[in-house]
């Protein structure tokens, strides 16, 4: 594969007899254009890529909160930590270890948020992997869900660890917004993000990607699993 210095690209690949169903099936070759045949690995892994930072670090709320409002089509997520340490949560939480109902008023700003998208047909989606004992973050967690897809109109998901172990999921947390931007979510030990890496690395996204795919293609839906696993 080359670049030339007319914005476009060349691909050297093995010539496709005309009586080929991949010939065949192609649509609208003009009588100055041919088809090659390439492994798809060239393109996922040595496609020339835009000179753009492989990673850099958000530094800013704004930064944050323009990933989920500047979304065109799709944000999904893949959510593998038992614990997250956020400030505006540990007062619900606490109500809630406490034998308190679940709040929703306080998610309103984000299921309003998440509902407008839904509403323009974006999708906003989650796989949670969670261990087979629940910890008391993900029962909590689990019974605020109900708020997020009813309200927000979001399609969340559960898979046990053992099986993501065994499709090979990492333990890594992040979003996917839009096919090509990958959102890493670092955390310290106690759960608290310290480190939000932002990936536009084409073979990148692709591997997580897939790996997001694996993930639904395996995991629960929400309904099913809160049967099994209620949340008190």
């Amino acid at each position: 594969m080359y670049e030339t210095d007319r914005d476009t690209v060349v691909i050297q690949g093995w010539k496709i007899d005309h009586a080929d169903q991949a010939y065949r099936d192609a649509r609208n070759v003009a009588e100055n254009e041919e088809l090659v045949e390439v492994p798809r690995e060239l393109l996922e892994r040595f496609a020339p890529k835009k000179q753009t930072p492989a990673s850099y670090d958000l530094q800013t709320q704004e930064e944050w909160d323009a990933l989920f409002t500047d979304f065109k089509h799709s944000a999904r997520r893949l959510e593998t930590q038992t614990h997250y340490d956020v400030s505006y949560e540990r007062e619900h939480f606490d109500r809630f270890l406490a034998g308190g109902e679940s709040d929703w008023e306080w998610m309103k700003p984000w299921t309003d948020l998440m509902r407008g998208h839904a509403d323009q047909g974006k999708t906003v989606a989650r796989v949670r992997v969670v261990p087979e004992q629940l910890t008391d973050y993900l029962r909590w967690e689990l019974d605020l869900t109900r708020c997020n897809i009813q309200e927000g109109k979001e399609d969340i998901r559960y898979l046990d660890r053992a099986t993501a172990d065994r499709v090979g999921l990492p333990s890594r947390d992040f979003w996917l917004f839009d096919s090509h931007t990958v959102v890493v979510l670092h955390f310290n030990e106690v759960g608290r993000r310290v480190r939000t890496e932002v990936i536009t690395d084409p073979a990148v996204v692709i591997e997580h990607a897939r790996w997001l795919d694996v993930a639904f293609q395996h995991a629960t839906a929400y309904e099913k699993f809160v049967k099994e696993h209620p949340p008190r």
